[in-house]
């Protein structure tokens, strides 16, 4: 089975599982896969029971899937000092964070009323995930089908947890509101208008898309800017609009 085959490839992330590993070894394990991504590497700065869940995992699909699982136990010996590549130093950066993470209450009260379903959303869908993970746990070692099956279930709810944290961050963060619901009714548009509707909004989104990669350079270069950054979280906020639009006239047209 594929998962026997690279079972003596990945024995550094089970045992980080049969040991109860420590969130900092943990993300210093999935920043040595090849698969690697540098966005959920960033997103494991602060430590918390979801992100602790996400970790498990990004792992334990390492593990199922044998993608390059090959990490290797850093022994304590003496060795000269050696320069570390620049790349490393997100990752110390991220495990240093995570050792020193000072956990704060959260609650709904901290939202206004129109990000109250957006939290409570977020708070069911990290449920389900803890009861899919469970699940995944106690399948059978060649049960690869319903491991599957699972993955992308959990794959999906992370995608909706971590869209849930960004509007309820760009809140904290800005005291501002991102969109949550579609722009206007599309259900009196027909076949055709639909995808001319479709076809207009990945226009604009992936033109909007430019205009805020390139504005973001600039928020960067000038943070003490304050108009600017209102202007960047506007345009954020209208691409986030446009993104619900089209999802919206996508289920339509699928359902037709």
């Amino acid at each position: 089975m594929l998962r026997d085959f690279f079972k003596s490839k990945s024995m550094d992330i089970q045992s980080w599982f049969s040991n109860n590993g420590s969130y900092a070894d943990g993300v210093k394990l999935y920043s040595e896969l090849p698969t690697c991504s540098t966005n959920i590497l960033r997103s494991f700065a602060r430590e918390n029971s979801s992100n602790f869940l996400k970790l498990k995992y990004e792992l334990k699909k390492a593990s199922l899937n044998g993608v390059g699982t090959i990490v290797q136990k850093v022994e304590e010996v003496v060795t000269p000092p050696k320069k570390e590549p620049e790349n490393k130093s997100l990752i110390k950066e991220i495990i240093r964070a995570s050792e020193e993470v000072s956990f704060q209450k959260e609650n709904m009260a901290m939202y206004p009323m129109e990000l109250h379903s957006t939290y409570r959303q977020r708070v069911n869908d990290f449920y389900l995930a803890c009861e899919l993970k469970f699940q995944l746990n106690a399948l059978a070692d060649d049960d690869e089908e319903n491991a599957l099956k699972i993955i992308i279930q959990l794959e999906d709810l992370w995608t909706r947890i971590d869209r849930a944290w960004m509007i309820l961050d760009h809140w904290k963060d800005h005291n501002r509101l991102m969109p949550t619901v579609e722009s206007k009714d599309f259900s009196n548009l027909s076949g055709n208008q639909l995808v001319m509707m479709r076809n207009k909004l990945e226009s604009r989104i992936s033109k909007r898309q430019k205009t805020i990669d390139a504005m973001h350079l600039n928020v960067l270069a000038s943070p003490e800017d304050r108009s600017l950054l209102n202007l960047f979280n506007r345009k954020r906020e209208q691409l986030e609009q446009l993104k619900i639009d089209l999802v919206t006239i996508r289920t339509k047209l699928k359902d037709e």
